[in-house]
């Protein structure tokens, strides 16, 4: 017999886009890791730092909170585990991706991942996808191609640019299974459960090889205490990635994600001065207006059909 929907929240659209948008603000700077630390760490290290960091943190958390998270295997283990290795692939090539291109450019490229995400809650969770889902999530594809155009143009086309994009479309594809995976255990366990296993799961899988690199290419300890950060912000993000799909389905807040996009654009311009092109800031628009045309409740009495 399947678990129960014990922690499910009544639908709430608005409050669903308010915790959305702050865990993107969260995840913001996380997804920089490879700006920011410059080549002074490799990609596969800086994802370890966040899902060991993310583990002791929920764990000393839950102990500090006296909640059982390990005092039973949970039912959904395997999926825990399943979200583990899409998370850490999605972390992977986001990160690489957003190391060479314009943070911006990069986070646009891998927001075609809403895309795949509504097909998919449509045809594996048999979520009820209306005309309005596929609208707000044209415009923000259309929005989202003319950000990458934009970017494409700026770098000239170059085989290292393509590199960028091929990461950026494959942490679309992790996301958007991951995105399925949350909206079906977030309704089902509390979040101190799905954090902590997510985080031990994908710590242990990366511990042993990336311990050997730290070895291979004799990586201070001091330059990974830098990024220490990484874990803890990474939890708080999460935390509200997970309250906001108990409110919202999976094609519901797909379109919303596409947000990202801007908060990258403005990350990046504070700290690295990155202006997006004008082309991009009309991709920009049309993101915000999938958003608010997903987040205006319908009219009472006024049912749309499936489609």
């Amino acid at each position: 017999m399947p678990p129960t929907s014990i922690h499910s929240r009544p639908e709430n659209t608005v409050l669903a886009f308010a915790l959305a948008l702050a865990g993107m603000t969260a995840f913001t700077p996380v997804f920089a890791a490879g700006k920011i630390a410059d080549g002074l760490l490799p990609v596969a290290v800086l994802v370890w730092l966040r899902f060991l960091g993310g583990a002791v943190t929920i764990v000393s958390y839950g102990a500090v909170r006296r909640v059982p998270v390990f005092s039973r295997l949970s039912p959904l283990w395997k999926l825990h585990l399943m979200r583990a290795f899409c998370g850490v692939g999605r972390l992977a090539c986001t990160i690489y991706a957003a190391s060479i291109l314009p943070l911006a450019d990069a986070t646009a490229i891998g927001l075609t991942k809403g895309i795949i995400a509504i097909a998919l809650a449509g045809v594996i969770l048999k979520e009820m996808i209306t005309g309005r889902h596929w609208l707000a999530g044209g415009l923000c594809a259309i929005g989202a191609y003319l950000v990458v155009r934009a970017a494409n143009n700026a770098e000239g086309g170059t085989s290292l640019a393509l590199d960028g994009i091929i990461a950026a479309l494959f942490a679309a594809v992790f996301m958007a299974c991951e995105a399925l995976i949350m909206r079906y255990i977030a309704q089902r366990e509390d979040t101190v459960t799905i954090l902590a296993y997510v985080n031990v799961f994908a710590s242990v899988i990366l511990t042993a090889p990336v311990l050997w690199l730290i070895s291979a290419q004799d990586i201070s300890w001091n330059s990974l205490l830098v990024f220490a950060w990484l874990g803890p912000v990474a939890i708080i993000g999460q935390s509200l990635n997970i309250s906001a799909y108990r409110r919202a389905g999976a094609a519901t807040l797909a379109p919303i994600y596409y947000g990202s996009v801007v908060l990258a654009a403005i990350f990046a311009y504070v700290f690295w001065g990155e202006i997006p092109s004008p082309l991009a800031a009309v991709g920009a628009c049309l993101i915000i207006l999938g958003g608010v045309v997903l987040s205006v409740p319908l009219t009472a009495g006024k049912g749309r059909k499936p489609v």
